[in-house]
């Protein structure tokens, strides 16, 4: 089966014997339940198991591709929803009407993905190994190259590309650049660890909150998805690890931590400070407290039994500290795991 090269475009004149253009709610309904059955495939390739094994370039790069999938799934689901809107408002376009499967719609995406020009579509389309894509198409009414080009960009005046697909997709190559960092002491923190830190701080409306060497911003994310009516601030050194902050939208005050000279205080400072600088830091933010503020914090398990760490854990006894222990295995399930025992301190500014 070929496609033909009589009609480039859709004849738009064929719309007049269409006088009747009224809501089909079965239709919408068909098209949007399709839609809807993507989301689990659609999520399980944006979040892949890979992404959290030990990094290699092998896996990093299998990762990326995953969520690339992901991606463009996410953008064929938009398109089916689209047109399933069109059926429901009864604005639907006659050249898309024939469209009753999701790999009709698939097939459109690509051909849009991979189609320069009209030569470059009817070549795709004349070789050999796309000839179920001919098939499918033809089962929606799409007979000529013109007809599928006419029914893209139907769509694509509909769903137009926003500027979030560009941030998710750099977003996503950052988030797996950083799988295995060793520079700075990434260690970020993992979600049980994030919520215990949370629950400590016991976070009132309104307060002014910072996260110090926030990382990739693992703290700050259980934060500001589980207290909207906060000020949040955030600071962090490394230039990567910045620009994925910036990317999730946080507020980002300032870069190296121990040279941070905000022009006010914090009501908590919540954070998983570099072991290599953590009494520095831990000293830092104490600073930047308010009185009655809390500062709640990750801390190595040597602080208590190391003799270096002598005068920080007698500072922190002194303080009326509460400090409790985290799962030995806890840091195991991060991006970048390690083994290294740790413990929460809580301590409340006089």
């Amino acid at each position: 089966m070929q496609l033909s090269l009589l009609n480039l475009s859709y004849n738009e004149d064929n719309s007049s014997l269409d006088i009747f253009n009224i809501p089909n709610l079965e239709k919408a309904e068909t098209l949007r339940k399709l839609a809807a059955s993507m989301q689990s495939t659609i999520d399980q390739k944006k979040n892949p198991t890979i992404g959290n094994q030990r990094a290699t370039k092998r896996r990093k790069t299998i990762a990326q591709g995953i969520i690339q999938e992901g991606i463009e799934l996410e953008i064929i689901q938009s398109w089916l929803f689209a047109i399933a809107q069109m059926w429901e408002i009864g604005n639907i376009p006659p050249i898309l009407r024939g469209i009753s499967r999701k790999s009709q719609v698939e097939v459109l995406f690509r051909i849009s993905k991979s189609g320069e020009t009209s030569q470059k579509v009817q070549e795709i389309l004349e070789g050999e190994y796309y000839q179920d894509w001919v098939k499918s198409l033809s089962r929606a009414g799409l007979n000529t190259l013109g007809e599928i080009i006419s029914a893209i960009t139907e769509i694509q005046q509909v769903v137009k590309p926003e500027a979030i697909d560009t941030t998710k997709q750099q977003l996503n190559k950052l988030e797996l650049e950083i799988i295995g960092m060793k520079s700075g002491d990434f260690f970020p923190t993992p979600k049980p660890v994030c919520q215990r830190l949370v629950q400590l701080a016991d976070i009132q409306a309104n307060w002014r909150i910072l996260e110090p060497s926030a990382g990739s911003g693992n703290i700050a994310e259980y934060i500001t998805k589980t207290y909207s009516n906060v000020q949040l601030e955030v600071v962090e050194v490394n230039y990567n690890l910045r620009q994925i902050l910036e990317l999730k939208g946080f507020n980002l005050v300032g870069k190296n931590f121990l040279e941070f000279n905000p022009s006010h205080l914090y009501n908590a400072c919540i954070m998983n400070p570099p072991f290599c600088e953590l009494v520095e830091h831990i000293y830092q933010a104490w600073k930047l407290i308010i009185s009655g503020g809390v500062l709640v914090s990750v801390v190595p398990e040597s602080v208590f039994f190391n003799r270096k760490y002598q005068s920080f854990k007698e500072w922190i006894q002194s303080n009326n500290s509460y400090v409790e222990l985290v799962d030995k295995d806890a840091f195991l399930s991060s991006n970048n795991p390690t083994n290294v025992a740790t413990r929460i301190v809580k301590i409340i500014k006089p």
